[in-house]
């Protein structure tokens, strides 16, 4: 008989107010090691919510967050990013004014172990360090194919490229499981076939993903799993094939489909 998987991030009656606003309601969960968990619902469902609480950008009203089994709710975003749980964001978050190859670093230095006292001194160690983390970030670039963008600007690079380095940044801080947040958005259908390709590497480097994502194909492509919000709540957890034939599901897009349709009648 085959050991049970122990999850590696589990949320336990996961609930968000704000004020009278309901966005998360009573939501449990898991996501296995080196596992794919794809995270989809209509407009307003509350994904985005979930990530941050669960990143630890904002606190839960009620409910609990463990890690490969360490309680981290309420813990500061920092303290969860160096336990192995990072994020990237729907609105690219980088330090434009820095290079491609200073942002990878960034990433790379919360495992840094020069305290102030060696940085401030440059002391051998302290740039011994600082050479492992460059080449670092260096494989890093290489890993996602921006490795000839090394020197450019942050703010110089199409939004695809920019949407890779955010992904890099977070590879650099050695994670177990990122939360990447509708990495396809603003892709023409090349660049979401390249990053379909890089989530599958990303995986078979045993880093678990969990993706929020409008682009159904390459979320249905890419996920082991999917979780469907709606309202806040969980409304379906399947696998792909499953997912797309579950009259909860498709009654939850079509009333999306329907807001939406009214809404442009409405402009004319």
């Amino acid at each position: 008989m085959l050991a049970a998987v122990e999850p590696l991030l589990e949320v336990r009656g996961l609930s968000k107010n704000f004020g009278g606003v309901q966005a998360i309601q009573d939501l449990s969960f898991i996501v296995k090691p080196k596992s794919i968990k794809g995270f989809i619902g209509p407009n307003g469902a509350g994904k985005t919510t979930v990530y941050n609480v669960i990143s630890g950008i904002i606190p839960p009203t009620c409910g609990q967050i463990y890690f490969q089994g360490q309680k981290i709710t309420g813990l500061k975003p920092y303290r969860i990013a160096e336990l192995g749980l990072v994020r990237t964001f729907q609105n690219i978050q980088l330090f434009h004014t820095m290079t491609v190859l200073e942002n990878v670093m960034m990433g790379r230095h919360i495992r840094s172990r020069s305290g102030f006292f060696a940085s401030s001194l440059r002391l051998p160690a302290m740039r011994a360090e600082e050479r492992r983390i460059r080449e670092q970030a260096l494989e890093t670039l290489a890993f996602v194919g921006l490795q000839d963008k090394a020197q450019a600007a942050a703010s110089s690079l199409p939004l695809g490229h920019q949407r890779l380095l955010e992904i890099a940044r977070a590879l650099a801080t050695e994670p177990k499981l990122i939360l990447l947040d509708e990495p396809a958005a603003g892709l023409n259908t090349r660049e979401t076939s390249q990053l379909a390709e890089l989530i599958f590497q990303i995986r078979n480097r045993g880093i678990a993903l969990m993706i929020v994502e409008h682009d159904m194909e390459l979320v249905m492509d890419v996920s082991d799993e999917i979780m469907v919000l709606e309202y806040g709540r969980k409304i379906a957890e399947d696998i792909p094939r499953n997912i797309q034939s579950d009259p909860k599901v498709i009654a939850a897009y079509l009333g999306e489909m329907e807001t939406q349709s009214d809404a442009e009648a409405q402009e004319y």
